[in-house]
């Protein structure tokens, strides 16, 4: 295997992890240990995600499809590590896991696209709404 899970949780932008660790149990291949989640843990990434709600939340349409479109690259640059890991943890064959991560890797740059055009905001105008509004009406 090219990666080595190393077993800790990426919360709020660090590795962290518990004192506690349990086995993976992989379809095929070794077994690797992880730490447990804990509800610290969790407390902490859930407030990390509400940071990152308020910051991701009032930022550009051109920033988030850039943010789209560099998720869809870095699946894309780590493919063959994605598909062994997965491959060995579910046992499905690795052309199946191949169709999910291209098909996940479409759907982000999809929604780069849409999110870029702002077609999802329908805007319209209506001159007789305005009048109507401006007379009080």
């Amino acid at each position: 295997m090219t990666f080595i899970p190393h077993g800790k949780h990426l919360v709020a932008g660090e590795w962290v992890q518990s004192q506690d660790r349990f086995k993976s149990e992989p379809f095929s291949g070794e077994s690797f240990g992880f730490s447990v989640g804990t509800p610290e843990l969790v407390d902490v990434a859930c407030k990390a995600a509400e940071d990152a709600f308020w910051s991701y939340g009032y930022s550009s349409r051109e920033q988030r499809s850039t943010f789209l479109n560099l998720i869809a690259d870095e699946i894309e640059d780590r493919a063959e590590a994605i598909t062994e890991i997965g491959s060995a943890e579910t046992g499905l064959p690795q052309a199946r896991l191949q169709g999910e991560r291209q098909r996940t890797v479409a759907q982000l740059r999809l929604f780069a696209s849409h999110i870029l055009k702002g077609e999802y905001l329908d805007r319209r105008h209506s001159s007789v709404r305005a009048a109507i509004a401006d007379n009080g009406r």
